[in-house]
């Protein structure tokens, strides 16, 4: 079944954009994308993420501390600095066997113990910027690679506002460096992302959705939770 891109780490919540929101999802909405999976930075904006429930489809999908975690929460979005190699082996030994290295800038060989491990990794628009990540993207199989935006950082140009809809920059960058088209990128990508994000479709978000109150309700029932909370959002399509 053919799929839509799917953004696996944005900051839809982020401050940036808040005065046009809806016009950057629609902008999303017509390059295609399907799917966004929203980290917040802090409790407060997990919130806004929450309200947005009003104007599309969104299920809170928490990291948490507590290793007895709800099985849909065991999907994990590392963000690695300079540590690629120690933070795969450790994500090994404690058993983690879904996780998503988003923004990945290790070397090959830590990325291929990442690949056996059944871990995946994503790149945002700004690998465009340069060549220094090609050996990376050609090692890495298509299989375990995702796409992101890391919206409103990491776009083509610094100090301007990334979008989600400039996922297609890093679809056609990694179909070039592979040599295969966009839309196989496009296609293979999603289906990978769904498979480490698998609630992320409208069934798993309309069975829980009713079940979301609020960030105490969440506390409560999750124990602590990190700094890092993937939030799935499924985007609408609508003509203007």
């Amino acid at each position: 079944m053919d799929s839509g891109f799917v953004d696996c780490h944005c900051h839809i919540s982020a401050r940036e954009f808040e005065e046009d929101l809806e016009d950057v999802i629609q902008r999303s909405s017509e390059v295609g994308v399907e799917t966004l999976v929203a980290v917040t930075e802090e409790v407060g904006e997990f919130e806004r993420v929450l309200q947005l429930t009003e104007r599309t489809w969104m299920l809170p999908g928490l990291t948490s501390t507590n290793t007895e975690s709800a099985s849909w929460l065991l999907e994990r979005n590392v963000h690695s600095r300079s540590a690629a190699q120690v933070t795969i082996a450790t994500m090994r030994e404690q058993g983690i066997s879904r996780a998503l290295l988003h923004n990945f800038a290790g070397r090959p060989s830590a990325a291929l113990e990442g690949v056996k491990a059944g871990y995946l990794f994503s790149f945002p628009p700004a690998v465009c910027r340069n060549q220094q990540r090609d050996r990376l993207i050609r090692q890495i199989p298509l299989e375990h690679i995702c796409l992101e935006t890391d919206s409103p950082s990491l776009g083509l140009e610094k100090h301007v506002r990334n979008e989600p809809c400039n996922i297609v920059l890093s679809c056609r960058y990694i179909a070039d460096v592979k040599g295969v088209s966009p839309e196989t990128v496009r296609l293979v990508t999603s289906q990978n992302a769904y498979r480490l994000f698998p609630k992320a479709d409208t069934r798993g978000l309309r069975q829980v959705r009713g079940s979301l109150q609020s960030v105490s309700s969440l506390r409560a029932e999750w124990g602590p939770l990190s700094l890092c909370r993937p939030v799935y959002a499924e985007v609408q399509h609508s003509e203007r």
